[in-house]
């Protein structure tokens, strides 16, 4: 048996909140659990992701976010004028992915499975 469980949170700070809210909220569409000066929460389907003020700089986390069309979850961000790190890629496990990056500069992945 593991020492630990899933992971169930995923904290991330950002130095604009309201920023992050229209970006993982408005943008990339994630369900809004909590709301709070300094504070968003939001649903992923899996792991809660807390977006927490700070003024500490970008971190290095990525998150990976399943796509079930690479190319048209792309082209709806690149209408948003969210910025593209790395265009589309097939890698060697048969999946495609690329990198986007949030209004801090935290860079995500994109992920669509074989």
């Amino acid at each position: 048996m593991a020492v630990v469980g899933p992971i169930e949170q995923i904290l991330l700070p950002v130095r604009d909140i309201g920023a992050a809210r229209r970006f993982y909220g408005g943008v990339l569409k994630l369900a809004a659990i909590a709301d709070g000066e300094d504070l968003a929460i939001y649903d992923t389907g899996q792991a809660k992701l807390i977006l927490f003020r700070s003024d500490a700089p970008a971190t290095g986390i990525e998150l990976a976010f399943t796509v079930a069309s690479l190319e048209a979850a792309l082209a709806e961000l690149v209408a948003a004028d969210v910025r593209i790190v790395s265009p589309p890629r097939t890698e060697p496990w048969g999946g495609r992915t690329a990198k986007i990056a949030d209004p801090d500069g935290h860079v995500h992945s994109l992920v669509q499975y074989p």
